[in-house]
């Protein structure tokens, strides 16, 4: 049966490279890129030992931008040329230009590529078409590639032009290209890491904080060398142990991020939590961070990993218990106020049971503000706190409950010891008149007495405070009613009445 003829095809010579010129190119090369204070300067000067090497025309490498659908994005990036008629690098058609996947030969090529496989291409043997047609415009009679991965991806393509000879790169020329290929993604890989090593220590000084990751698998920690120096360890320590790390956090800090780690990691809370925890620093202070961590789970779905940052909060948590204690405090006498007292009262201990409430109030105060006004009046609180103070202990809570009254909650007295407290704070504010400097001029000697009722809090009691209050309150409307600038107890008052 007549049948097509045969496509003959013709042998290909093999580029006439000398194995000892790709090592010698390869050392040079390899040695210059990993000296280079850039990694690009490093780059230039591999190409140039390459290309003489191998004898080619030009050396390039194309980064890969985006591969759509139809078509490949890239930019030609670096070039050696052996002459200035062989440079292309300049020309605007090689600038982030897009090659179409219409072409099944190129289409193949290019998913060859992204699978790591190099190429060795005789542009007179290669079947006519638009890859063959593209070579041709740009006088390239014989080309050799390989892919470049970093960190597992597609990065982009090194590769050589001969525009005089059709010859094929098997053997030492490719072997040569695909150690460049291997020399340049690690040295892109090294600089990648120091610049994002270099961002995350700009970062850590700019947002005092420190950055860190641990290892699910094994336990590993890595810390950015700032927060490396916080917890007191050199920048160029290897490894800070997880147990040490750990054990900086203070015990109740602990606790809450092992909960929040097994709830996170059980499924039951998000992947991200955020938590508030004291950490003992360098010098031995423990200081309020916020610690902000992410897991990162494995294509399972499986976490790997937790990261995050380390926030020092240490102006924001004092700034919060400023705003607090403000909130606390009474405006004009700088006393506590009821939310104060509560607050005290939790902060002691519960099972506390000697503890005495004593109720003091102005007499006449009425008077006082009619006779000389209300800024008077309010200057001789302020003096009046002033006194009581220097009667009392620093663990005793100053109340001001509103106008003129005024609480005192003691701890760890006697009925006897608490009643002579409060005798003295009486005497305190009688023994002598308040000087006060009159708005307009002057001063007003204001003489001033207080009646005071004591209560004692009750084992049984449900409500420990409001019992003492009221108690205390009806020992101080006795005081009032026997006459006032008096002091009397709830067990006394009946009598007393």
């Amino acid at each position: 049966m007549p049948g097509r003829p045969a496509r003959t095809v013709t042998p290909v010579a093999p580029a006439p490279i000398d194995p000892a010129d790709c090592l010698a190119a390869l050392s040079l090369g390899g040695s210059a890129l990993m000296g280079a204070e850039h990694w690009a300067d490093g780059v230039d000067r591999l190409l140039a030992e390459i290309g003489p090497a191998t004898g080619a025309s030009r050396v390039w490498i194309f980064q890969l931008l985006e591969v759509q659908p139809d078509a490949v994005v890239q930019d030609y990036v670096f070039e050696w040329a052996a002459s200035a008629r062989y440079r292309q690098l300049d020309q605007r058609r090689f600038r982030f230009f897009s090659s179409p996947l219409e072409d099944p030969v190129y289409r193949r090529l290019v998913e060859e590529r992204q699978a790591g496989k190099r190429h060795d291409l005789c542009v007179p043997a290669m079947p006519p078409g638009p890859l063959r047609t593209n070579l041709e415009s740009q006088a390239i009679r014989s080309m050799a590639t390989v892919p470049i991965f970093v960190n597992g991806q597609w990065w982009g393509t090194l590769g050589i032009d001969d525009c005089e000879r059709a010859v094929g790169w098997q053997g030492p020329g490719l072997d040569l290209l695909e150690s460049a290929g291997q020399l340049i993604a690690a040295a892109l890989y090294r600089y990648q890491l120091n610049h994002r090593s270099r961002q995350i220590e700009l970062f850590h000084k700019v947002a005092d904080c420190g950055v860190w990751e641990v290892s699910l698998r094994n336990g590993r920690v890595w810390c950015s060398q700032a927060l490396k120096a916080t917890l007191g360890y050199p920048e160029t320590y290897p490894r800070v142990p997880l147990r040490r790390l750990l054990a900086r956090l203070h015990p109740m800090g602990r606790a809450t991020l092992w909960t929040a780690l097994r709830r996170v990691r059980g499924g039951a809370g998000s992947a991200q939590f955020r938590l508030d925890a004291r950490l003992r620093l360098a010098g031995h202070a423990w200081v309020w961070h916020e610690i902000i961590a992410e897991f990162q789970h494995d294509e399972q779905g499986r976490p790997v990993a937790v990261a995050g940052l380390l926030l020092d909060i240490s102006r924001r948590k004092q700034h919060e218990e400023q705003a607090l204690a403000a909130s606390q405090l009474d405006a004009l006498t700088g006393a506590l106020n009821r939310r104060g007292m509560v607050r005290h009262l939790e902060a002691e201990d519960q099972a506390t049971m000697d503890r005495h409430l004593i109720l003091l109030d102005i007499d006449h105060f009425k008077q006082i503000n009619d006779t000389h006004g209300h800024p008077v009046g309010d200057a001789l609180l302020r003096l009046m706190v002033k006194r009581l103070r220097h009667e009392l202990r620093p663990d005793d809570c100053l109340v001001r409950l509103g106008g003129e009254e005024f609480a005192v909650l003691i701890s760890g007295m006697q009925d006897d010891q608490a009643l002579a407290l409060a005798e003295r704070l009486r005497r305190r504010v009688a023994e002598a008149p308040f000087h006060v400097d009159v708005p307009g001029g002057g001063e007003a000697r204001v003489a001033m007495s207080i009646s005071l009722g004591i209560a004692r809090q009750s084992g049984d009691a449900r409500d420990p405070l409001g019992q003492m209050m009221a108690q205390a309150d009806r020992a101080l409307y006795a005081a009032k009613h026997a006459g006032r600038n008096r002091v009397l107890t709830h067990a006394a008052e009946p009598q007393e009445q």
